[in-house]
């Protein structure tokens, strides 16, 4: 098939910019044409450095080619000023003069985190191609997907690809068509590191081989639950008093404006930002705990990541944590407090045992999620989705 995939964001690091990036490059393995039209970053990331790639630059939009994926980077609407609405990623600023060309032979646009969904929906009904969404929604939070206007989106795909069974059964309730829901789901991304990673990382940073070290990998929202595991922080040192917190990841839209780690000026935490893919798997295996409390998550693959490297891991006491998550055989699932955070830290660090079990626990189960599996499911969605398309077209014909 030929798939055009509309994303903000197209990198190999980063949660939907990670499934975007493995399902593009796994099609193309599978013989598929893809192409992926996304936003050009107002600067050069250093995970993602475009510039080896060449790209050929036009008018607003540049495009090169990564692992046979064609990419077109395209400058949204507005300027400086537009890059950064476009950030938010509340407002739809994809240029739809570059778009549309790079979607008239495609059989499928796939909208990937609702990210330019407005543009991907018109670009696929003006081509004639079939739409298909991975919504990724957060129900319940600011711009989480939910409201009337998210499900008219919905309701005019396709089809619908679900990261989880429970995202699947809140479309239902949503009044969706569930024969045009399918239950994707993800694939571990995690891979070994380089002979004595996790000891290199901890010299580098100063972390004593023996202290604890406690996990954090994702972008800092609020909803993460980032702020409570440095509320935890005084709670563990009184017992571990050498433990260390380390968190990975980039800003969010509220850590932008407010720091947080501010109010915790202690050697003991580490706020690395962005890091290389290297440096990630370096820190799991440096770590003795995984911990993202979250209280929104569609799927939380880091999760898969930690347990790659055999690390129990806490996560949110919420729905999608708990069909991933089994709480007390491989990790453990708390409300986002800071004692409650502290307690399950406290738990694991006491107990070396319950760590290693449960880590062992975890690897067992990342094996159960492959990449290999998600793409036949995201086929057979592709596959849904056209036949809509096809059965829609013959009754307009025979109306």
């Amino acid at each position: 098939m030929r798939i055009l995939f509309v994303k903000r964001l197209y990198q190999p690091i980063g949660g939907s910019e990670s499934l975007t990036y493995h399902l593009a490059t796994g099609l193309v393995s599978r013989g598929h044409d893809v192409r992926v039209a996304c936003m050009w970053p107002p600067q050069q990331d250093r995970s993602y450095r475009v510039d080896r790639f060449h790209p050929s630059e036009f008018d607003g939009y540049r495009v090169f080619r990564d692992k046979g994926v064609e990419v077109v980077q395209v400058r949204p609407r507005g300027g400086i000023l537009g890059a950064a609405a476009d950030w938010t990623a509340l407002l739809d600023l994809m240029r739809m003069d570059v778009l549309e060309p790079y979607a008239r032979d495609r059989d499928v646009i796939h909208n990937v985190c609702r990210e330019s969904i407005e543009s991907a929906i018109e670009v696929a009904q003006r081509v004639g191609a079939a739409s298909v969404l991975t919504p990724i929604p957060h129900p319940g939070q600011f711009h989480g997907g939910d409201t009337p206007a998210d499900i008219r989106n919905y309701s005019a795909a396709d089809a619908i690809c679900a990261l989880t069974d429970w995202e699947r059964r809140w479309y239902a309730r949503e009044g969706l068509d569930i024969t045009r829901v399918v239950t994707t789901g993800l694939g571990s991304t995690s891979y070994p590191t380089a002979p004595g990673a996790g000891a290199e990382f901890r010299r580098r940073h100063r972390i004593p081989p023996e202290a604890p070290l406690v996990l954090f990998i994702g972008r800092k929202e609020r909803y993460k639950g980032y702020i409570q595991l440095l509320d935890a922080t005084e709670l563990v040192w009184r017992e571990f008093p050498e433990a260390r917190f380390v968190f990975i990841g980039v800003q969010g839209w509220y850590s932008t404006f407010v720091d947080d780690f501010a109010r915790y000026r202690d050697e003991r935490i580490l706020d690395l930002g962005s890091a290389s893919s290297d440096s990630k798997r370096a820190a799991l295996e440096a770590c003795d705990v995984f911990a993202m409390p979250s209280i929104h998550e569609s799927f939380g693959i880091v999760f898969l990541e930690a347990w790659s490297f055999e690390k129990p891991v806490i996560a949110g006491d919420i729905p999608t944590s708990h069909e991933i998550v089994t709480h007390g055989v491989d990790g453990l699932c708390v409300q986002q407090r800071g004692d409650r955070v502290a307690a399950a830290i406290l738990t694991l660090l006491r107990d070396p045992a319950l760590r290693t079990r449960m880590g062992k626990a975890g690897r067992l189960k990342a094996q159960r999620y492959s990449w290999e599996s998600t793409l036949d499911r995201t086929e057979a969605t592709y596959r849904i989705a056209v036949e809509h398309k096809r059965g829609e077209a013959l009754e307009r014909a025979t109306a």
